[in-house]
């Protein structure tokens, strides 16, 4: 699953792992990415929020940066071979791109929710919370582009998008019945 910032994205993924019974991942890419690299994990972990803004390309060329991509797409892949699992981010749904079964999702909202939904998380004002928004979109498609070439949020790279404004268990809800068309399709 991707998501932009402040959509809910991650809780989204958490209430669809709790509704599948299937493992989630999140932070925990970064931890075993760690591991495997040898890299801290606070490092991988922020990825996407080290680069500035300007510097985004240079930032994720640099060599200590595309080992740590590198760990976590092995990662990644591990934990893809070992069976259904939600993932948040990473661009998981690129890596795994040659996966059978794999659903890529974009959650998305509109600015005015994930401003209110940024303020009530982390305690962000409204002009630090448009900010971070911004900061933080800008750099997870830097990151996309830079390992897949293609542009993050871009409708034809995901089998659904969906509005999380529709609150974290209609998403989540909503998401599970697509998951189960699809599994009726397969048959």
């Amino acid at each position: 699953m991707a998501r932009e910032h402040g959509s809910a994205g991650k809780q989204v993924g958490k209430v669809i792992a709790e509704k599948l019974n299937i493992p989630f991942y999140y932070k925990e890419v970064a931890a075993l990415a760690a591991e495997e690299s040898g890299l801290h994990k606070e490092f991988i972990s922020d990825l996407n929020t080290n680069s500035p803004g300007v510097l985004h390309d240079l930032y994720l060329s640099t060599s200590v940066v595309q080992q740590a991509i590198t760990a976590q797409e092995q990662i990644i892949r591990k934990i893809a071979d070992q069976g259904s699992c939600v993932i948040v981010g990473r661009a998981a749904d690129y890596v795994l791109r040659n996966y059978e079964n794999v659903v890529k999702i974009f959650i998305y909202a509109s600015e005015e929710y994930r401003t209110h939904k940024v303020m009530e998380v982390y305690g962000d004002t409204q002009a630090e919370a448009v900010k971070n928004i911004r900061r933080s979109d800008e750099a997870r498609a830097a990151y996309y582009h830079s390992i897949s070439d293609m542009r993050w949020g871009e409708a034809h790279n995901y089998d659904l998008l969906i509005d999380s404004s529709i609150g974290v268990e209609q998403c989540a809800t909503a998401i599970c019945s697509f998951l189960s068309c699809l599994k009726k399709k397969q048959k």
